[in-house]
C-alpha cells in the first residue's frame, strides 16, 4: 500500500526516537514492498529528518537500505546513482542495496570506520 507523507514522517521520527533511546546509529530499513518516495517525501527526509537525526543523535549515521531489484532499476533511471553512498549531510550516509549480506557487510564497515 502506498504511504502517504505523514505516515512517512511518522514512521521516520519513531525510528529516531527508539535510536536515540539507544543510540543507535547504522539502521537497515527494508524497503522492498514501500512504494517509491515522492518529491515531498524526500524533500522532508532532507530538510527535517536529516537535521533531526544530526541534533539528536551522537555522531555518524548510517541508513542501509534494503530494495527489491526493480525498485533499483527505477532509481538508476532516475539518474540517481544506486552503486554509490548518498551523503545528505557531513553526518548522513545512505546506501541502497539488494540483498541483506551486502547491506549489513556496508553498515559494518561503517561502524568500524566511525568508531575507530
Amino acid at each position: 500500500m502506498p504511504v502517504d507523507l505523514p505516515r512517512f514522517s511518522e514512521g521516520y521520527m519513531a525510528a529516531l526516537q527508539f535510536a536515540a533511546s539507544r543510540d543507535a546509529r547504522f539502521w537497515l530499513h527494508d524497503i522492498r514492498l514501500r512504494n517509491t518516495s515522492c518529491v515531498n517525501q524526500r524533500s522532508w527526509f532532507t530538510n527535517t529528518f536529516v537535521p533531526a537525526a544530526n541534533s539528536t543523535l551522537s555522531g555518524s549515521v548510517c541508513i542501509a537500505y534494503l530494495m527489491s531489484p526493480l525498485q533499483r532499476e527505477g532509481l538508476v533511471q532516475k539518474s540517481v546513482s544506486a552503486l554509490a553512498p548518498v551523503r545528505y549531510s557531513d553526518l548522513m550516509t545512505v546506501q541502497y542495496f539488494t540483498n541483506e549480506h551486502d547491506a549489513l557487510e556496508w553498515l559494518t564497515e561503517c561502524r568500524s570506520q566511525v568508531l575507530a
